[in-house]
């Protein structure tokens, strides 16, 4: 397997080959309500990769169970393969062979890990969601 990784601001993307297919990956955390303009981006990367001589099978992997239509403008394209939630962390498990969810959900206490002032902060501004993984 040939894996590749690159990160830009607010983007993730995997690329890797398994059984001969490449494949692109984009990670978000979520979509929000003013995801036109990204998602038009979204589609227009994908529809070059699958364009490209090696046609690449593009798949996002978004953390948040909950998004919008944007997120289902995607999963409807024909052009992306996406996933949410509890979904894609299985897709990621078939992939990669390693449960991540499992290891978050075994290791990772937000709530305890972070300082109560800090924990505070992210309730009084509605940000706990985040700590959703």
């Amino acid at each position: 397997m040939y894996l590749e990784y690159g990160s830009k601001r607010d983007r993730v993307v995997l690329i890797f080959i398994s059984n001969n297919q490449k494949f692109v990956v984009d990670f978000k955390s979520g979509f929000g309500s003013n995801e036109k303009g990204n998602t038009n981006r979204l589609l227009l990367v994908a529809s070059i990769y699958q364009n490209l001589e090696e046609n690449y099978k593009c798949m996002i992997f978004v953390r948040a169970a909950d998004n919008n239509h944007y997120f289902q403008t995607l999963k409807n394209s024909g052009i992306w393969d996406a996933y949410s939630g509890n979904e894609a962390y299985d897709k990621m498990e078939e992939y990669s062979g390693f449960d991540i969810k499992n290891w978050i959900t075994t290791n990772i206490d937000w709530e305890n890990d972070f300082k109560t002032e800090t924990i505070q902060y992210l309730k009084d501004n509605n940000l706990t969601q985040y700590l959703v993984w």
